[in-house]
């Protein structure tokens, strides 16, 4: 493509992401002066976005808005999208990096099921950990992750919704304590499982948005106590917390 055409092409990218953040649209001369293009210009441009669907135009106030064309196109976007095929190269990379077990979970309802896995290179210690495997929400450093991310009142639904069961010692199973661990959560932005779902076996975890901000997926790296030391688990957390972020840009989601 000559310059001339990519400069078009950028100029109406450009017009584009601003009717598409202007819930009450735009005029010409608006977009003009945001832009810094000439009127002449912004008026090609859009008119060839709207033979084409992607911009709109009220008749009676001259009022441009992002056109329909652009759910259209999100809608298939969405449907295409593979969460473990667009997981599986970062999560590989993570487990390379510490050495430890990745693992990559989905909600359902009051369970999370493990949809990908990568073992730890170490190898001599296996988890029960397996793919198609559920687990309650609750007892699980990734189900809590993602517990984490909804209001107080759907924590407390979820809670008086399930049997809570002491899985090991160290399981979580009185209200004040879930709520108090779930605050926490929030604050830091990453969960942990202490041996609460499986003895000897410690998790740090952390919830993935997708493009709507809900969150229905959650990452984790766990590894056996004798080498999930407090110390080392908390070196862990920003490559966890890249490795989400890498993952949730891949799913149109925002990270704070």
């Amino acid at each position: 493509m000559e310059k001339g055409g990519v400069q078009s092409l950028d100029r109406a990218f450009q017009l584009l992401e601003l009717l598409c953040k202007s819930p009450d649209g735009m005029a010409i001369h608006q977009l003009s002066e945001l832009t810094g293009l000439h009127k002449s210009t912004v008026h090609r441009l859009l008119n060839t976005m709207m033979e084409r669907g992607y911009v709109r135009r009220e008749a009676e106030t001259a009022i441009y808005h992002a056109g329909m064309r652009i759910c259209e196109l999100s809608d298939y976007i969405q449907q295409s999208l593979d969460v473990v095929a667009l997981a599986r190269e970062p999560m590989e990379r993570l487990s390379r990096k510490t050495g430890e077990t990745v693992h990559l979970v989905e909600r359902d309802e009051n369970e999370i099921v493990y949809i990908y896995k990568v073992e730890s290179l170490h190898g001599a210690i296996r988890m029960v950990s397996r793919i198609g495997m559920r687990r309650p929400l609750y007892c699980t450093g990734m189900g809590k992750a993602i517990l984490a991310t909804c209001s107080d009142e759907e924590v407390l639904q979820h809670w008086n919704e399930v049997e809570h069961v002491s899985y090991t010692a160290n399981t979580i199973v009185r209200t004040e304590a879930f709520l108090r661990e779930i605050r926490h959560i929030r604050q830091c932005g990453y969960a942990l499982d202490n041996e609460e779902n499986e003895l000897g076996v410690r998790c740090v975890a952390a919830a993935i948005p997708d493009w709507q901000g809900r969150v229905s997926h959650a990452l984790s790296i766990s590894a056996p106590l004798s080498r999930m030391t407090d110390e080392r688990l908390r070196s862990l957390v920003p490559e966890l917390l890249a490795t989400r972020n890498e993952i949730a840009a891949c799913l149109g989601g925002r990270t704070t």
